[in-house]
Parts: C-alpha cells; structure tokens; sequence
C-alpha cells in the first residue's frame, strides 16, 4: 500500500481551520433555531437552559443514538489502534485508523449540525449539567498525573505517584477522553452563544488529538498544552453567559492550575514565568478589591483544590485496590499450594 502523504501536524492545522468554520455555520443557523421555545433562564445555575420547554420523542432519540453510535465507533477504532501498535510506533503518516476516525469524528460533527437544526434538543434534555461538567473536569484531571513525571504537579516538581498508576492512566485515558468529549458534544445543540461557539472548538480539537493516535504529533507539548488551557476561556465565557457571578472562580481558578502546573511543561524563559505570576496577582488585586470583595478572594483556590485532592483520591483509591488485589492473589496462591 502507498504510504500516506498527509501527517498529523497537517491535520491539527486544518483542525483549527474547520473549528472556526463550524462556528460560522453555527452562527448562520442560528436564525433558523429561534424557531424553537427553549425553557425560560433558569436562576439555578446547574440547571441547563438549552433545552426545549416541551422535548420531543425524535429529538431525544437522535440525539442519544447520535451518541452511542459515535461513542462506540471511536471505541472501536481506539481498541484495533492498540491491538496493531505500541509506543514503539509513533510516526508521523496517517494510517488508516486515523483517516478512520478522522472520517467518523467528521460525519458525527455534520450530523449533529443537522439534528440541531431539526431537533435542537440534545441528550442534556434526560442529565443534568454538572454531569457533562464534571466528565470534563475528570479529563483535565487525568491529564494532571499522566503528565507528572515530565512536568511535575506543583511548579515543575514531581510526585511520587506508582509507576503503574500512571501507566493505567496512559493505557485507558484514550477512552475515556472519547467518551468525555463526546457526551459534551452531544449534551449541548449547537447554540451560537459564545460559551457553546468556545466550547465546540474545544470539542473539536480534542476529537482531532484523539484522531491522531499513535501519531508523533499526539505527543505535541504546545498542542496538548493548547487543549487544556482552552477550558479557561470556555468556562468563563459560559459564567458570564448565564449571568453567573463565579466568573472569577473559572478564570482565576484555571489560571492558577496553569500558573502551578501547565506552564511549567513549556519551557517558558524565567522572566516570562515571572511575568505570568506578576500578572496573575495583580489582576487577582484588582478583581477582589476593586470589583469584588476581599473575602471572596477563596474563589481563586476552589477548581485548584477540587482538581489536585480529586487526582489523590484516584491514586489513593488505585493504591487501596491494588494491595487488597495483592491479598487475594497471594491467598489465592496460599489455598491452591495447600490443595495441591
């Protein structure tokens, strides 16, 4: 077979290309969506506002078979990707599996686009939000300890996680990031606000990064980087969208997850680290007495220390279970030598 010409740095490019276009037809279809009488803006802010007053049996339908069946191709194309290559295979060329899921992502992208427009609602219409909220979180949180042995955790230092912890969240965390980005995907119709336009190319890039398996680009500190600090931005504009006033807990709050870990894998100069940390507090003075009150200042710490304890308690839970497995192994063996 001819070796494909396309490599995977093409493909992120025009990633980014075809993100920003999806966000114009997004913007043009939301004309046609006004159609549709969503419920009145809730004062709760967990519950979802995009979704129809009174749901439709198609449109819950679409929208969950849309799901499942792009959740379970992408399975799919994961699992043969693992059964043909192995971290000794990292190229640059597109193989099969990636035109494959490229192709998938494709399609499933083009047909919510339609189903929007049809059927509005998405499977938000049967969860609540904080699910798609937290299978988010989750994603960023695992990012956290797969990258600890090259960046650190707490301003470049390491710790010292199992070696086999780490390497169960390098094995799996390609499904489960699947399935993160792609119930968001589907939890939400493509709404032209700007919190859902963000948001959509975050999904996007993602789906591309997951495209991209066993490619050398897939391993791209800058491109990693750029998907986790998007959620900054998404989860902000989101806030101030719904008339939230924790904007600052999402923006200062991931802010500070970048400040403590993300840039310390980028080879930043020490001045412009300094920089960003002379930033980070002066804008923090400013919000929290100026525009704020001093004692709201704990919104900075909140997402930092739900994500950072949240990582602990999965390794501590790793740890527990690995050693009650040890017992029964080694009990196991015990009963079998006393048969035998």
């Amino acid at each position: 077979m001819q070796r494909l010409a396309m490599d995977g740095e093409r493909v992120v490019n025009g990633s980014l290309i075809f993100s920003v276009l999806l966000c114009a037809a997004i913007i043009a279809m939301g004309g046609a969506l006004s159609q549709f009488e969503i419920i009145p803006h809730p004062e709760d802010g967990f519950v979802y506002e995009w979704q129809l007053a009174e749901p439709t049996a198609w449109g819950q339908l679409t929208a969950w078979l849309g799901f499942a069946i792009h959740q379970a191709l992408i399975w799919g194309t994961i699992a043969y990707a693992q059964s043909r290559y192995s971290k000794r295979d990292y190229g640059r060329n597109l193989r099969p599996v990636n035109l494959w899921a490229i192709g998938i992502n494709f399609v499933f992208i083009a047909l919510h686009y339609l189903q929007t427009l049809f059927f509005y609602d998405g499977i938000a219409q049967d969860l609540p939000s904080w699910t798609a909220q937290f299978a988010v979180a989750l994603m960023l949180i695992i990012v956290l300890g797969m990258e600890n042995q090259r960046r650190g955790l707490f301003f470049g230092r390491k710790v010292g996680f199992r070696r086999a912890f780490t390497d169960g969240l390098r094995r799996y965390h390609g499904y489960f990031f699947s399935f993160a980005v792609i119930y968001t995907f589907w939890f939400h119709p493509m709404a032209p606000t700007w919190g859902h336009l963000i948001g959509f190319v975050h999904v996007v890039l993602v789906m591309t990064q997951g495209s991209l398996m066993f490619l050398r680009v897939h391993l791209n500190k800058r491109w990693m980087f750029l998907l986790e600090i998007l959620v900054l931005p998404h989860a902000a504009q989101v806030a101030l969208n719904q008339g939230n006033d924790i904007w600052p807990m999402f923006f200062f709050g991931f802010a500070a997850i970048f400040l403590v870990t993300q840039m310390h894998g980028l080879r930043l100069k020490p001045w412009v680290r300094q920089a960003f940390y002379a930033s980070f507090l002066l804008l923090t003075l400013y919000v929290y007495l100026v525009l704020r009150e001093p004692y709201q200042v704990n919104e900075v710490a909140r997402i930092p220390l739900i994500e950072y304890l949240t990582l602990f308690v999965m390794y501590w839970i790793y740890v527990v279970g690995a050693w009650v497995g040890s017992r029964i192994r080694a009990l196991t063996a015990f009963e079998a030598g006393g048969l035998s």
